[in-house]
């Protein structure tokens, strides 16, 4: 075991991007993503630790050659040493294409640093008998992989998710041009190989691909140029992961290139498959991938994001973003309608504006719809439907897409499948369609009325049939029904439990008080609960921890025996994990047995075994 152990901190996540400070967290001496430099870097440029605070020395005197990684300040614990130093053999390395040979040699390694290859992942068992987590992780046939459809991927989310504490680092593939796409995957550490085959040509590497010719237009490509490049777009990167925002910054970097674009639907595709057993049986995945999806622990997604965060929907590629699959999933799979909404169901276009009842369009809708329980739909792209008593969460209410009134054929195909799904789920008898989309009625199993008729959502005739339509709904389904606005906010509440916690058992004594937007839910005179709308979720009061354990309302985290808990939560207390954790979830914390508080999870499930940083922050003590 080496005796160097290199600092970490989380100080950002987002899916399976993370911002790591290193050394001292109190002084970090980098954060990642970070660059790693050869000893002919450091004797020709002048490039500060905080951005190279690595160095990369080979030997090939012997095979299999080895390499040793070296930190160029105090970067380890008790940060008394200026240059800790990583060993490991890098062994005999197969092309990709032979991975059912196995080459036979186990790499050693000081535990430190960890060189892996596709062979060793297939073939090594040592690699799962590992008593500790190595610091760092160099695939180091990266540049194979990315030229087999698919496997660079698997290969980053099988390592990403196994060894959540790891830095990883993909010799000889990084650049300015698709660090952010890297860092989406997982990516850690990056070298210069690429910027220093871009000098030699005289080009320059930049976020947005090669720039060819340089020299020739009067523009240096050194190497110093090179590094410019790299500091700007990893800064880039950095303010995107903490603003939430890579994602968008992904699928522009990645226009910029045919293989980049496959990367990233390659990666889509897996995240997609670990959703559910249904989505993976209709994905095209291979035996790798698939084995993959059963170890990465669910997708690492948010179910909460801070106020003015943004989903950005502006190129095809988002639709296949895995946060939208897993929307239209759940929707389309195991939905439930509130039971005093389930006899009609009225689709409305959506609106630019969100949540879609602040709108102007919308205010418009409500006045030719004074039933409560005709159940209002919103129909979008690029989320399918949205009931109305989710259009708060997270992202319905966060989304931003072009609005020019066209739909392609995915869209409509997305849209008229979840009518059906819905409506067959819940067993709706009428749909009223003030959508503009041509619904089928043979195809539905039920009763549509189109109350547009061809002409625009808010033009007079057409929301005079949404009235008339309406009322005559209400008559012939709900005759004599009242439901006052506390009763229509209790169901809502429900609806929103159901979705965001798989039950709404808590509720079943419930009542709705206090004033809006943040609604109290109250039992009696004891406060539950209170919305918090712009957020998307509920805030739990410490005397409901006991009625929520009982009821299985949230995620449990089961830790080790140990002192009275008085701070927060690390990976080493952990003892078990129950429930799909998403980053902002609300959890439950037990030891030995018994409800010991609640938390915030600062982690997805796949980082809770092994995570570098806090998984989740302490709200109540019990």
């Amino acid at each position: 075991m080496t005796d160097s152990t290199l600092g970490r901190t989380v100080v950002g996540r987002l899916r399976h991007a993370r911002v790591i400070a290193l050394g001292d967290r109190k002084s970090p001496l980098s954060l990642t993503p970070s660059l790693i430099g050869t000893k002919n870097d450091l004797d020709y440029t002048d490039i500060s630790t905080s951005l190279m605070p690595f160095y990369v020395d080979y030997d090939s005197s012997s095979l299999p050659p080895s390499m040793s990684l070296i930190g160029r300040g105090a970067i380890s614990m008790p940060f008394d040493n200026d240059s800790p130093t990583w060993h490991s053999q890098m062994g005999h390395t197969l092309p990709p294409s032979l991975d059912d040979a196995d080459n036979g040699v186990s790499r050693s390694h000081d535990g430190g640093l960890l060189a892996i290859s596709w062979q060793s992942m297939m073939h090594d068992s040592s690699l799962s008998k590992l008593e500790e987590q190595p610091e760092i992780i160099a695939l180091i046939d990266a540049v194979q992989l990315a030229n087999h459809p698919g496997r660079l991927v698997t290969a980053l989310v099988a390592l990403r998710t196994k060894f959540p504490q790891s830095l990883l680092w993909c010799p000889g593939i990084g650049g300015p041009d698709n660090v952010a796409l890297l860092t989406w995957f997982g990516v850690d550490l990056y070298d210069l190989t690429r910027s220093r085959q871009a000098e030699s040509m005289g080009c320059i590497l930049t976020a947005d691909g090669p720039y060819s010719n340089a020299d020739e237009l009067g523009f240096k490509s050194d190497i110093n140029v090179q590094l410019s490049e790299w500091e700007r777009e990893i800064s880039v990167v950095k303010r995107a992961i903490k603003n939430g925002s890579l994602r968008s910054l992904v699928e522009k970097r990645s226009l910029n290139s045919p293989r980049l674009v496959e990367h990233l639907r390659n990666h889509d595709r897996l995240m997609r498959a670990t959703l559910s057993d249904e989505i993976s049986s209709k994905e095209n995945m291979t035996n790798e991938a698939l084995a993959v999806c059963k170890i990465a622990n669910g997708t690492p997604l948010r179910r909460y994001v801070k106020e003015g965060s943004k989903l950005r929907c502006n190129s095809p590629l988002s639709s296949q973003d895995p946060l939208i699959a897993d929307w239209i999933n759940r929707i389309g799979t195991n939905y439930k309608s509130p039971d005093e909404m389930s006899k009609v169901m009225v689709l409305l276009p959506c609106s630019a504006r969100k949540p879609y009842s602040s709108s102007q369009s919308h205010r418009r809708f409500r006045g030719s719809l004074r039933h409560r329980p005709l159940h209002e739909i919103i129909v979008t792209a690029p989320l399918g439907l949205v009931p109305r008593e989710l259009e708060e969460l997270w992202p319905a209410g966060h989304y931003d897409i072009p609005v020019t009134g066209d739909w392609d054929l995915v869209e409509l195909n997305t849209i008229r499948e979840l009518v059906k799904s819905v409506a067959n789920n819940n067993g709706y008898e009428l749909i009223i369609n003030h959508s503009g989309i041509p619904i089928d009625e043979s195809e539905i199993g039920a009763e549509i009325i189109d109350t547009r008729c061809g002409e625009g959502a808010l033009s007079p005739s057409s929301l005079e049939r949404l009235k008339n339509a309406s009322e005559d709904a209400a008559k012939r389904f709900h005759p004599g029904y009242v439901m006052n606005e506390k009763q229509h906010l209790l169901i809502k509440m429900k609806s929103i439990s159901r979705w965001l916690h798989n039950n709404d058992n808590w509720l079943s004594n419930a009542n709705i008080g206090g004033k809006p937007p943040r609604w109290k839910i109250l039992q009696g005179k004891e406060q539950l609960a209170m919305w918090h709308p712009k957020d998307g979720r509920f805030a739990f009061a410490k005397g409901t921890l006991d009625l929520l354990a009982k009821e299985s309302t949230l995620c449990e985290v089961h830790l080790i025996d140990g002192p009275k808990l008085e701070g927060d939560i690390f990976s080493p207390m952990i003892k078990q994990v129950l429930g799909d954790i998403r980053i902002g979830d609300e959890i439950l914390l037990f030891r030995s047995g018994e409800l010991i508080g609640s938390a915030r999870s600062l982690a997805s499930k796949w980082e809770y075994f092994g995570s570098p940083g806090m998984v989740a922050k302490t709200k109540h003590r019990l």
